[in-house]
């Protein structure tokens, strides 16, 4: 008897009333007249499904009649059916001797509808949105769309476009998405202020960044949009002119825009701080491969002594040393610049350390986000290809290249492991920009304190 009533209080236990709520408001219910019922059911009914046939969901649930099961099957089954991103909303209830699974679908997107643009496309405006027809329309990524599309028209200068929806119901689970789109009108940049520079001057430095002041011309060349990302790629553009002119220790402070809503125009301030200009100290290189002379290498060093000191040069001198040494034979050679700043006589020796490097090799170049760049296009600028040596200094380069063909607003190089521990896929990440945007840039900067 005592065996048996423990059988009864387990079984009980399963057989209680529960709720478990999952992300997404998926409700999991289920409720038992009596122990054996709880344990084991005899059919699976579906009910709510419109478009998905009930024998693909019960596909999805691991209970099945005259098999016990538990909590954690019912809590499987809601998880399952929710990861298939069908349906808004799962209840299951035990009912007597049958599981009955009701499901919510989430409803179809007929069509992307935009009203009142002018200063942007229709198929602009669909590749920024994730709502696309015959997918799943949510009001999460509908929220996320009208974001999406007034980031849109800011980087074409429309701060203040405002963006409404409509839902229209199509009937069967069918809906058309509306966006109301009012553009506003155009922002305009009246100033750029420069702070705390004083080796340039701020009509100087104002020529160096991609941001521009609004001027007669700026209707045609649409350099005068007020964009946070680009005033970053401006930051960049500012330390490689400091860096590439003998300031090592130049800082940007600061970079803000701030919007007189009375004129609709930006006063962008940029705040820098310069720092002293240095010169090259002693430059040499060593190395750590016994087969490869240091001192043969010499004449592949762009940096000098007494030379105002150039990151350029440094960078150049890396990508030499790298092809020479991979001439010779050692295709995964790596330069590694060390910089010693004297802050006293303001001078940055520099030592060139040539290391054997790991053995990895190209798998394959994966290439994403080209919607109207050709592959070869981008492919070309890489002095590797699938099989050969992978060395970062190179892939740096091929960076360098695609963003000096002014075709990219962003690129990214990345890797991810191959199918072999020394295979290497690199990834390389474009976003193409329209007429009047502009390319960012990598700068590079001494290590040393």
């Amino acid at each position: 008897m005592k065996a048996a009533s423990k059988f009864l209080s387990a079984a009980s236990a399963v057989a209680l009333s529960a709720a478990l709520v999952v992300p997404g408001a998926l409700t999991v219910q289920f409720v038992a007249t009596s122990a054996a019922e709880a344990a084991v059911v005899s059919r699976v009914e579906v009910s709510g499904n419109q478009r998905v046939d009930a024998d693909t969901i019960r596909n999805y649930v691991t209970i099945k009649p005259g098999k016990p099961f538990s909590s954690s099957d019912i809590d499987d089954a809601v998880k399952a059916l929710f990861g298939t991103g069908l349906f808004s909303d799962v209840q299951i209830n035990q009912v007597g001797s049958s599981l009955i699974i009701k499901v919510s679908e989430y409803q179809v997107v007929n069509q992307v509808l935009f009203q009142g643009n002018k200063k942007l496309k229709d198929n602009a405006l669909a590749t920024a949105v994730q709502l696309k027809p015959r997918g799943t329309f949510s009001q999460q990524a509908l929220d996320a769309d009208v974001e999406a599309v007034k980031a849109a028209y800011r980087r074409i200068g429309r701060d203040d476009a405002a963006v409404t929806t409509q839902i229209m119901d199509l009937g069967d689970n069918r809906v058309n998405v509306v966006f109301n789109i009012n553009e506003g009108g155009r922002t305009q940049i009246a100033a750029i202020n420069f702070v705390g520079n004083s080796a340039y001057s701020s009509r100087r430095l104002s020529d160096v960044i991609s941001t521009k002041r609004s001027t007669i011309l700026s209707f045609v060349l649409r350099d005068d949009v007020y964009d946070e990302d680009k005033l970053r790629a401006d930051e960049e553009l500012l330390r490689r002119f400091y860096y590439n002119h003998g300031y090592a220790d130049f800082q940007v402070i600061s970079a803000v825009g701030e919007l007189d809503e009375t004129t609709n125009k930006y006063t962008v301030t940029i705040t820098v701080q310069e720092g002293d200009r240095y010169t090259f100290g002693d430059v040499s290189v060593e190395s750590t491969i016994p087969e490869v002379d240091a001192a043969s290498l010499q004449s592949a060093v762009e940096t000098h002594k007494g030379d105002v000191y150039n990151a350029e040069n440094v960078e150049d001198t890396i990508i030499a040393l790298t092809e020479r040494v991979a001439g010779s034979g050692y295709p995964f050679a790596q330069v590694t610049p060390r910089g010693d700043r004297n802050f006293e006589n303001h001078t940055i020796s520099v030592v060139y350390t040539i290391d054997q490097g790991t053995k990895a090799y190209v798998e394959r170049i994966e290439i994403r986000g080209n919607d109207r760049t050709r592959d070869y296009v981008i492919r070309r600028e890489f002095d590797v290809s699938e099989g050969d040596a992978f060395n970062q200094v190179l892939i740096q380069r091929a960076k360098k290249r695609l963003e000096a063909l002014d075709y990219f607003e962003k690129v990214e190089v990345s890797t991810v492991p191959g199918s072999e521990p020394d295979q290497v896929v690199l990834v390389v990440d474009v976003v193409e920009k329209s007429t009047g945007e502009f390319s960012i840039g990598a700068g590079y900067s001494t290590g040393g304190d």
